[in-house]
């Protein structure tokens, strides 16, 4: 019986050291691979997280154009294209490189371009043929016809022919109407 007691207490002795010894092993492996884990996991955050601002699926956008010759500049806003989502204003450029960035932010983008022309804007009001006509002036400068007014040289002062025949330029499609309102 003592000999049953004295294994027993041997085979005890021997379970708690071999299972400390596993233990120890166990821990610090799981600490090596923790460390290794910690190291991945920032090395991806630092790959992925990100300071450079980019382009929101619903950013506004506008294309802005300067036109040297007259002087003014038209803005045009349209939906953002797919392809610009998630863009950097490094990316956009490359894309855009005939433009210029000229406002970037996750909320909007606006690229401007300078033209060495005029705007679409520009009519003239003449006499052609004994009527009042509208002429459209093209981004070359030159004239073409935009409208028949039916307004003709006899109802009007001498005053108005002589200006007409100089030619009375307009700056807005809107504006043509109220010009025209004056002759008749």
């Amino acid at each position: 019986m003592k000999r049953i007691v004295y294994y027993s207490i041997l085979i005890f002795i021997f379970s708690c050291l071999t299972g400390f010894l596993y233990a120890r092993i166990w821990k610090s492996n799981n600490e090596e691979i923790s460390k290794e884990t910690n190291i991945i996991s920032q090395n991806l955050i630092a790959e992925t997280s990100s300071n450079e601002e980019k382009v929101s699926f619903n950013s506004s956008f506008a294309l802005k154009k300067y036109y040297d010759i007259c002087g003014h500049e038209e803005i045009n806003y349209a939906e953002l294209p797919t392809e610009l989502v998630n863009s950097t204003k490094k990316e956009i450029e490359e894309l855009y490189s005939e433009w210029e960035v000229e406002e970037f932010s996750s909320n909007s983008i606006m690229l401007s371009q300078e033209n060495n022309s005029i705007c679409n804007g520009h009519y003239v009001l003449k006499l052609d043929d004994d009527t009042v006509d509208v002429y459209h002036i093209n981004s070359n400068g030159e004239e073409e016809l935009y409208q028949v007014t039916g307004i003709y040289m006899d109802y009007l002062t001498s005053e108005d022919i002589a200006n007409l025949k100089d030619g009375i330029y307009i700056y807005g499609k809107e504006n043509i109407s109220s010009v025209i309102e004056d002759f008749e």
